[in-house]
């Protein structure tokens, strides 16, 4: 590393001396804290207004498919419009839809219709406003700051899903409609924050019509400008192999996380094992992307990427051989733990190497390609715990970290953005 690349290093401006970025953060704090409360509290209302048990799973199923159904649109409309305007819409349209909810709840039952409008409403606007904040975040912070801002973007994700739910459980005791009102005011909160944040910082600068991206991004016909992201990812080599690691880290995870739960919990004393686990789970997610930045310098990212599945190989072989229920836990509370250090290191080269023009896009056909079959893990998981032991369905897990592991090894260095960085406010 040479002196001048050590000084400048030392003058990078700290995260927390960017007043947008502050703004923008405590918004979203806000909002992640109400929308947690109010995902725990919506089943709950519905139960308790007498609704089956199956019209229930039916609204999560709901917020489920209207996100995977919109994630590719919402990359295009975040790059084509203002993300100024699009983040405080959005925030307005789920305070709107979250607040119906709360007037209706604290006067009478709450119906199904209302429900299910109000969670593919939000869901919407969620889908939108994801990669809307991203591109935002590109804008206001330097590129030195942008792994740390991808860390505590992430930490206050996992702090909102640690608190956010005690609350929920507290308040719906006393009066139904007080995680309601609570997240819908989070929302105007954050529309205030990003108003804020956004006040003096001009439109994104054009791109040149020349750029190679943009003229892929401008390509004739819908169609074509849509499905830009997914014809980046698959040219891109970093992107495409890391896409396909995610897929498949993505279906194992979640298949562990299964093979905890209906494994490991009809076992005795396993009701005790799973909710100790599930309970740390966004402790250790906390903890992790706090880490990340750290980690990132002291690891090369291939290295980095292959630590968490490595460690899960190792414990869940020891589960196989000696069946241990105590590894197998130990395996998920690693992977809890190294994950979001994972994914946060790759989003952040992912923010710095993504062209301006095309990032939303990008961003939204990683996600939409990376949860395509989540949904299939936990039937796998049951699948496999009914046709061999809980020993035995350890050792195929093992076997799919074990490959993910190498092949994180193969990762090839991130190219670096063919267009120029936006201009970034010296504040």
């Amino acid at each position: 590393m040479t002196t001048a690349t050590l000084s400048a290093r030392h003058q990078e401006p700290k995260l927390r001396h960017n007043r947008r970025f502050r703004m923008l953060w405590a918004g979203q704090v806000l909002s992640g804290f109400g929308s947690s409360m109010s995902g725990v509290a919506l089943p709950l209302v519905l139960l308790a207004a007498g609704r089956p048990t199956t019209a229930v799973a039916v609204v999560g199923t709901a917020v489920a498919l209207a996100g995977l159904t919109l994630r590719i649109p919402a990359g295009l409309i975040s790059d084509r419009y203002d993300q100024r305007v699009l983040l405080i819409g959005c925030d307005l349209l789920r305070l709107v839809a979250i607040g119906t909810v709360a007037v209706w709840v604290a006067v009478r039952p709450l119906p199904l219709w209302l429900a299910l409008g109000a969670v593919v409403v939000s869901a919407a606007a969620t889908e939108v406003f994801k990669p809307s904040q991203f591109r935002l975040i590109r804008r206001i912070v330097t590129p030195g700051q942008i792994p740390s801002a991808i860390s505590l973007n992430q930490a206050r994700a996992y702090a909102a899903d640690m608190a956010g739910p005690a609350a929920a459980g507290l308040l719906i005791g006393t009066r139904p409609a007080v995680p309601f009102a609570v997240d819908a005011l989070s929302f105007l909160a954050s529309a205030v924050c990003v108003a804020a944040t956004v006040r003096g910082l001009r439109p994104a600068p054009a791109v040149p019509e020349d750029a190679p991206a943009a003229r892929h991004a401008q390509g004739p016909g819908f169609w074509s400008r849509l499905t830009v992201g997914l014809r980046h990812v698959a040219r891109d080599p970093f992107l495409r192999r890391s896409t396909v690691f995610f897929s498949g880290l993505t279906v194992t995870f979640t298949m562990l996380g299964s093979t905890l739960l209906l494994g490991v919990g009809r076992e005795s004393g396993g009701a005790r094992a799973v909710g100790w686990a599930l309970s740390t789970a966004a402790l250790a997610g906390l903890l992790g992307s706090l880490s990340a930045p750290y980690l990132r310098r002291l690891l090369p990212l291939p290295v980095l990427v292959a630590t968490g599945p490595a460690v899960a190989t190792a414990l869940l072989v020891t589960a196989w051989l000696t069946g241990s229920t105590l590894a197998l836990v130990a395996g998920f509370s690693a992977m809890c733990l190294l994950v979001p250090a994972i994914n946060a290191a790759v989003v952040a080269v992912m923010a710095t190497s993504i062209p301006e023009e095309i990032y939303g896009r990008v961003g939204t056909a990683n996600d939409f390609v990376v949860q395509l079959l989540q949904p299939c893990a936990p039937l796998a998981a049951g699948l496999l715990l009914v046709r061999g032991s809980l020993a035995t369905t350890a050792l195929v897990l093992a076997a799919c970290f074990a490959v993910l592991a190498v092949l994180a090894l193969t990762l090839p260095a991130p190219e670096p953005a063919p267009t120029g960085r936006p201009e970034t406010p010296p504040e």
